[in-house]
């Protein structure tokens, strides 16, 4: 009897210490820091969905390098930007209004900013979410690929004058490793309909392979113009983006259970960001993928450049650029 408890206890011990080993190593997969000691005093940043989570993170550690930092948020961001002025001590911190799920909202985004800034030297496309209670916008867009992916992409070439006058300008996407597992096509690229828990996962898995996807031909089309673009997988971060009010009770619980084993904080997630937007070793780099602050492989659909310019092609159309917008 007292063998089998000794044997149990052992078996038991060696489980518990094999979970603990491994979600070490997954943690330290996710951990590493930036070694850029750049500094970006003189240079204006936009941090779209700067107000939380990886967005904020990556605020403030831009204010603290001395760049401009402008927060475009739908939500009020007095608060953040304060906070961040008081965190940093740099002042040159403001807010603007960006609904991304309106094509008017970016446009008229676009043009203030353009109107008031002289050059833009870092774009930073975060925001994103993973769920929406509407089936459309009102541009008769999916709700989740406009606000993660559409909107994004109008915004970028809105701006490209800013860009081109910074001389060096550099443009990030947020891309996941929930790409991976996309169902994209020509066909699904704007889905209009119901949408379950499975579905909305789909969407963020798609939405996300078209920013790395934007980031890479934006990178193809925009190096001629001193503009590099580069995509970044921020690894499994503690932030409420999949957090959600319609999820069922077990999502929830599963997703707090990883959040709290597997997750690193926000400012973790935003240093392969700040590593893109600061490191000098970088300069000219463009159309890659990055994790853990080094380029990353992407999923193999973004080696077809037929399959990238036809998404690009329909993508222009569905947010409705200009012939002249167009690069």
């Amino acid at each position: 009897m007292y063998i089998h408890c000794f044997l149990l206890f052992s078996m038991m011990f060696c489980i518990l210490l094999l979970i603990i080993l491994s979600i070490w190593f997954l943690k330290s997969l996710t951990g590493k820091r930036s070694n850029s000691v750049g500094c970006l005093v003189g240079k204006t940043a936009i941090v779209t969905g700067g107000n939380s989570g990886i967005g904020y993170a990556t605020s403030c550690l831009l204010a603290s390098r001395g760049c401009k930092v402008i927060i475009a948020d739908v939500v009020d961001t007095e608060k953040s930007k304060n906070a961040i002025k008081l965190l940093t001590g740099n002042q040159n911190i403001f807010t603007k209004h960006l609904d991304l799920s309106s094509l008017e909202s970016v446009r008229n985004f676009a043009e203030e900013i353009n109107k008031i800034e002289k050059k833009i030297d870092i774009l930073i496309n975060n925001a994103g979410v993973t769920t929406s209670e509407n089936l459309q916008t009102s541009d008769g867009l999916n709700p989740i690929m406009q606000i993660n992916y559409f909107g994004a992409f109008l915004l970028t070439h809105l701006l490209l004058d800013s860009l081109k006058t910074a001389g060096s300008a550099r443009v990030i996407f947020l891309g996941s490793a929930l790409a991976f597992f996309h169902n994209l096509s020509l066909n699904n690229l704007n889905p209009i309909g119901s949408m379950n828990l499975r579905k909305m996962m789909t969407l963020y898995s798609n939405s996300k392979l078209c920013d790395m996807l934007a980031a890479q031909e934006f990178g193809k089309k925009l190096n001629k113009c001193g503009i590099v673009a580069n995509s970044v997988d921020p690894g499994f971060i503690k932030t409420n983006i999949f957090r959600s009010s319609h999820k069922p009770w077990w999502y929830t619980l599963t997703d707090t259970v990883f959040l709290m084993l597997l997750s690193r904080g926000p400012f973790i997630g935003a240093q392969t960001v700040l590593e893109l937007a600061s490191n000098e070793k970088l300069t000219g780099k463009t159309g890659g993928h990055y994790y853990q602050c080094r380029e990353w492989f992407k999923p193999r659909i973004l080696k077809n450049s037929e399959f990238c310019q036809e998404i690009w092609k329909l993508s222009e159309k569905l947010v409705q650029l200009k012939d002249d917008e167009k690069i």
